[in-house]
């Protein structure tokens, strides 16, 4: 399988506090790999330096075989890569469609993000049937015209889902994604990420604590513990790894 994100030997620092060292992963087309590590383990620098939202001290991100690694966030957004965030964050006061048709309109370049947020932007035909589109697939077609405040935990996050799929993204970055959901809403979460990944054929890189979640979604893992990489390959060996244990699971048992 070739590589889609091929991030080699990414290092930061902190005010002289080693972050990320020399960390090295890879993402295939189509594919779904798993980023866990204990909290402080550098996960979300990780993700942050391949979005550039901070700059890396050393090494470089590649998408798709172009290095991205001096790009800045809205053009490595273009290039390919969403995200969902670990706090789930959701424009009150708009409509599940209008949440949807923002981020339809940042994707094409129209209109203005301010204009839009206060409700003077008008909806072309094309625009509201690429948002009823996406909320098909998420399962949140009868929806749409309602208010944000209205859905429910799970239902956000598949609405955060949403946004990251409007960018037409050839990588999803999923940031602790079952935050806050109960075991149903993490496995409908599950099912419908699937289903949805299926039809678009993107990448996922997710990063994430419940480790069920992972063993069950996952097919390869990477681990991360005071910013180095101490493990990687199929989900299953990984888990199942002395060191893996030692550093994050302790002694439970691992999901089959």
């Amino acid at each position: 399988m070739s590589a889609l994100l091929e991030a080699r030997e990414v290092t930061k620092s902190f005010s002289g506090i080693e972050a990320l060292s020399k960390v090295t992963l890879e993402v295939g087309a189509g594919e779904r790999v798993g980023l866990i590590g204990p909290n402080g383990a550098g996960k979300t620098t990780f993700f942050n330096c391949l979005l550039g939202v901070i700059n890396s001290d050393g090494g470089s991100v590649q998408l798709g075989g172009t290095d991205i690694s001096s790009w800045p966030v809205h053009r490595r957004a273009h290039q390919g890569i969403g995200r969902t965030f670990q706090r789930i964050e959701l424009f009150s006061d708009t409509s599940v469609r209008e949440h949807l048709l923002i981020a339809e309109r940042i994707r094409r370049g129209t209109g203005s993000f301010f204009r839009d947020m206060i409700g003077l932007g008008r909806a072309h035909r094309d625009e509201i049937e690429a948002c009823d589109r996406v909320l098909d697939l998420l399962g949140l077609a009868d929806r749409g015209d309602d208010p944000i405040e209205s859905l429910s935990l799970g239902e956000g996050r598949l609405v955060e889902v949403g946004r990251a799929l409007m960018t037409d993204p050839q990588l999803l970055l999923l940031d602790e994604p079952s935050s806050g959901l109960d075991r149903q809403e993490t496995a409908l979460l599950a099912r419908t990420l699937r289903t949805v990944q299926e039809q678009r054929g993107f990448a996922i890189l997710l990063v994430e604590h419940d480790v069920e979640l992972v063993a069950g979604f996952t097919e390869r893992t990477y681990v991360l513990d005071f910013g180095r990489l101490i493990a990687s390959g199929s989900t299953a060996d990984v888990l199942a790894d002395p060191v893996v244990r030692h550093a994050y699971l302790g002694d439970m048992e691992v999901p089959t």
